[in-house]
């Protein structure tokens, strides 16, 4: 019987005896009548990041053809999926560019070899067919944006007419090679934040991600210069005595705060269930945790992580964590648990770890790693779950490249820790529009050989993001995680029983239908 024709039944809740030569149709039964209990699924954020900047992941070269980097993203997605990773981070605005259909700033280099050049094939949009594919995988797209970087030392074209650079020099400084937007400038924000929301307003996205690129990393002793800007505050700003009282290191930490904020503010305004995730620096200041020794972040790039965390402006926290778990001065675990004890809103704590260290050409060991480092690292972060500070385990790979070259075997170590599936975990302090007691339909069909089940997505509002489908066949339970837009699936081996769960976008699972078919006649 074809899907739509079972989708009708379910609907119109008309369940007639079948037709010679047809399955056998069982009504979903009441769930007190079907007593099954199938095992928990595991919850976890496995995440990679997918870097464009100097085509390090993907495009894998400048002036690759529409049909070689679409090549690369089904390859890229089908291995990602082979490994369990439930989630990817694609960097689309590396550099006040965009690797998608933008209105607000010219196509990248890293895509077409020239700022502003479209790709060679009319109304293609990457980042379309990145979320496209990926969801058919049941993988979560986080677009990772930077947004004050406009670009970078190592840029080769010149900037598009249409790059903010050119359209408005005033907003933009030049540092140590780079342009960077002055987040003293108000129109600078603006400007970011309306690149932001044209993403999440027009794109299928799961997550935005931004990394540790704030202010810029200082070089020596050299000023940022931003010295118009806070000039600018301080004659301005009505603050008591006349002008802002901020010094400047206070001014600029609070320039980022005022973004960072907004950022969460308006994504959570459009589309509550996008996670908003930010990757600082890994070390918030020195000597936290005692012992701890390294770059201050509050001070050299005025990004104050702790705050955000305080006040719940992100959903997951990815603190850099790229030091192995026998450092001295930059102990992986120790920092891990730091940040778990400043995560007072018990926001998802999932570190990035730096998976690409591993096979790196160097003498020094502690930039060379062997695939068991990140193997521990997994571990860790599972061992601290449940811990205060951390409610379910994750982690996120920088970057993709380690394993499409499966440097030193990788894959197959993160496979053996990926074992099986992981749905992406719950976000309980966000509204799931009461998705958790939604009623929808289902229902099986049985022959001599297979078992086919059909259900109606579309009753469920929002749509479901996965489905979690588990079967037992004696004692032995298999579970499936599938696209949230799949309205079917049949076995060839009639299993015992079925389970079967929409999930949510915040992760929030809703009502199962169960089905107990051991003792039915086929």
């Amino acid at each position: 019987m074809k899907l739509r024709a079972m989708v009708a039944l379910v609907c119109g809740g008309v369940f007639g005896a079948p037709a010679l030569g047809q399955p056998q149709w069982m009504e979903v039964p009441p769930p007190e009548t079907a007593m099954v209990t199938p095992p928990d699924m595991p919850r976890e954020f496995r995440g990679v990041w997918i870097a464009s900047v100097q085509n390090i992941d993907w495009p894998s070269a400048k002036k690759l053809t529409v049909a070689q980097q679409t090549a690369e993203i089904t390859r890229n997605l089908d291995g990602l999926s082979k490994m369990n990773i439930n989630a990817v981070l694609l960097q689309v605005r590396p550099s006040g560019d965009a690797l998608y259909v933008s209105s607000l700033e010219p196509w990248s280099e890293y895509l077409t070899g020239a700022s502003g050049i479209a790709p060679d094939v009319e109304g293609y949009d990457p980042l379309r067919l990145w979320i496209e594919e990926a969801h058919r995988r049941a993988i979560d797209v986080h677009v990772w944006i930077n947004p004050f970087r406009v670009r970078h030392f190592k840029a080769e074209s010149a900037n598009a007419p249409s790059h903010i650079a050119r359209t408005h020099p005033e907003l933009v400084r030049s540092y140590d090679g780079y342009e960077w937007l002055d987040p003293g400038e108000p129109a600078a924000i603006d400007h970011s934040m309306k690149v932001v929301m044209d993403i999440v307003n027009r794109y299928d996205i799961d997550g935005v991600a931004i990394d540790d690129y704030f202010y810029p990393y200082p070089k020596d002793k050299e000023p940022f210069p931003d010295d118009a800007s806070y000039q600018k505050y301080v004659s301005t700003t009505k603050q008591p005595g006349g002008g802002g009282l901020l010094t400047r290191d206070l001014w600029r930490q609070q320039n980022i705060n005022v973004f960072v904020e907004r950022f969460y503010r308006e994504i959570k305004a459009a589309k509550p269930y996008v996670l908003v995730g930010i990757a600082p620096f890994g070390i918030w200041r020195p000597g936290n945790p005692p012992g701890i020794k390294g770059m201050d972040a509050v001070a050299k790039l005025h990004a104050d992580a702790k705050v955000w965390l305080a006040n719940g402006w992100l959903d997951y926290l990815s603190p850099q964590l790229y030091w192995s778990i026998d450092s001295i001065e930059q102990n992986f675990v120790k920092l891990l648990v730091w940040w778990a004890g400043e995560n007072v809103k018990e926001r998802h704590l999932w570190p990035s770890l730096y998976t690409s260290r591993i096979g790196q050409k160097t003498a020094d060991p502690q930039n060379n790693w062997i695939p068991d480092e990140i193997s521990k690292q997994i571990l860790v972060t599972r061992e601290r779950a449940g811990n205060a500070g951390i409610a379910f385990p994750g982690q996120i790979h920088f970057s993709l490249k380690v394993m499409l070259e499966n440097r030193g075997g990788i894959n197959q170590v993160i496979m053996a820790r990926y074992a099986a599936p992981a749905l992406i975990p719950e976000s309980p302090w966000l509204d799931d529009g009461g998705f958790a007691k939604q009623p929808w339909h289902a229902m099986i069909a049985l022959d001599q050989s297979r078992t086919s089940i059909a259900w109606a997505p579309y009753e469920l509002s929002p749509m479901p993001a996965r489905w979690v489908i588990q079967t037992r066949s004696g004692d032995n339970w298999a579970s499936a995680i599938l696209p949230g837009t799949q309205a079917e699936a049949s076995f060839d081996i009639g299993p015992d029983a079925v389970v079967l769960t929409p999930v949510s976008r915040t992760g929030m699972s809703g009502t199962p239908k169960k089905w107990e078919l051991k003792q039915v006649k086929r």
